[in-house]
């Protein structure tokens, strides 16, 4: 199989995970005592495709996020939130593009592209 398929996988699940993460975060912005969670899947997939290798063995993972707190105690920055929302929705926009292209490319090769 291509490993662009799997690397634009791994990327779309990482992605997916982030998006919901915040959809989470955001859902509890106003939760006392709620710290913010994150999500960082490049640096692994970056060093697979550096080894050589399509994506990581492992999923991508949530993780602490923000320390700083406001009066009721919770991390969560609504500003971060939407920001790291809107640059995660134009990736999962490249990386659907980028698999569209792909499959087309193949598509044509094999003949059955009309």
């Amino acid at each position: 199989m291509d490993p662009l398929f799997s690397t634009v996988e791994y990327a779309m699940g990482g992605l997916q995970l982030r998006l919901d993460t915040i959809a989470h975060n955001v859902a509890n912005v106003n939760t006392p005592l709620y710290r913010s969670q994150t999500v960082n899947f490049e640096d692994g997939l970056t060093s697979a495709l550096r080894a050589g290798k399509p994506a990581p063995a492992t999923a991508p993972q949530v993780r602490a996020g923000f320390d700083l707190v406001d009066h009721n105690g919770t991390s969560v920055s609504l500003e971060n939130e939407l920001t790291t929302l809107a640059k995660s929705s134009l990736e999962r926009q490249v990386m659907v593009s980028s698999f569209n292209y792909k499959v087309d490319i193949l598509k044509a090769a094999a003949g059955t592209a009309r």
